[in-house]
């Protein structure tokens, strides 16, 4: 059942920022500029040009969303080395254990190697969840909060 769970939340990681990257209308122009005053046919004065002009885009940036992108920035990235850090370390304790998890030779420790697996794990899962968290934030200042 954990394993589903992990699996489900994984892929949801990976698809949310596909499914969520779909970009502005004006943020990519495939054709390019249809404004071109510099252009000989005076397409720089067509009903298009004059439309495009006449639109405001919004420049002006809410402090408040920028400081909750900064300060959801650096917790991820806090999150991201200290779950990096106890991956390492759980890693390092499951080299120590003594090789097998059932402890079945002299000097195995398996209580060690079953901390080892939930170091990793919680590891694993705080990761993921932090990960989410940034992107549900993102997802809101960007598309919610102007």
């Amino acid at each position: 059942m954990i394993k589903k769970t992990i699996i489900i939340i994984s892929s949801l990681l990976f698809l949310a920022p596909v499914l969520f990257s779909v970009p502005h209308a004006g943020a990519f122009d495939l054709f390019g500029s249809p404004c071109d005053t510099n252009a000989k046919n005076g397409s720089g004065s067509s009903a298009v040009c004059q439309d495009k002009n006449s639109q405001q885009s919004p420049t002006a940036t809410n402090p408040i969303t920028d400081t909750i992108k900064k300060v959801a920035d650096v917790l991820a990235l806090i999150a991201g080395i200290a779950a990096v850090i106890l991956i390492v370390i759980s890693g390092f304790m499951f080299v120590t254990a003594g090789g097998s998890i059932g402890g079945q030779r002299g000097g195995d420790n398996p209580a060690k190697a079953a901390k080892a697996r939930s170091t990793l794990s919680s590891a694993l899962v705080g990761l993921v969840i932090v990960a989410l968290a940034w992107t549900i934030v993102t997802f809101i200042t960007d598309k919610f909060i102007h």
